[in-house]
């Protein structure tokens, strides 16, 4: 199936992301990463705001997509457990330049968080973190590993290799409560 034009524009802004930075993404940028005029751009997004907000939501959903599919359901047919399992799985193996740097601009930001925010706020359960309930700490252990490990792996700092990588999953997945 033929991507639409404006799939075609948020993957392009999502490249120029990961080249350039999130400075890069500019509205002339976007336009030529994607064989627009900026006129074209603007038919679709009517203001750099709105590109900006598009990239979010576009990333965001790419990212549930994955959760979905490593759940194998949507995330209100999950227990915490496999939510939680989920979400170690695609993020150790899904980071991007480019998501790394969208999220960490959109964070103070309650509209460009938004798509974000509720991602996380379906996939990952809130848990206790009181040092007393055992099965609580470690899925918050669990899952400050599955950010670090993702975060490094954007950054390019701590490439693992495939199989290091399955053992630590299966390491953060077995520490989880049924």
């Amino acid at each position: 199936m033929r991507a639409s034009k404006r799939e075609t524009i948020l993957d392009a802004a999502v490249e120029v992301a990961e080249l350039h930075g999130y400075g890069g993404v500019t509205m002339d940028a976007v336009a030529e990463a994607a064989g627009l005029t900026k006129g074209g751009l603007m038919y679709h997004f009517g203001s750099k705001e709105a590109l900006l907000l598009g990239i979010q939501e576009h990333l965001a959903a790419g990212w549930e997509r994955e959760l979905e599919a490593a759940a194998g359901k949507p995330a209100a047919e999950c227990t915490p457990r496999e939510r939680v399992a989920a979400y170690v799985r695609v993020s150790v193996k899904s980071a991007s330049r480019a998501e790394l740097i969208m999220q960490l601009e959109a964070a103070p930001d309650p509209t460009l968080s938004a798509p974000w925010n509720g991602v996380f706020d379906r996939w990952r359960p809130a848990v206790e973190s009181d040092p007393r309930n055992a099965a609580g700490m470690a899925a918050q252990v669990v899952l400050l590993a599955a950010d670090g490990l993702w975060t490094t792996e954007a950054l390019g700092v701590g490439s693992l290799d495939p199989a290091d990588r399955e053992r630590i999953i299966g390491h953060l997945i077995g520490m989880l409560a049924d």
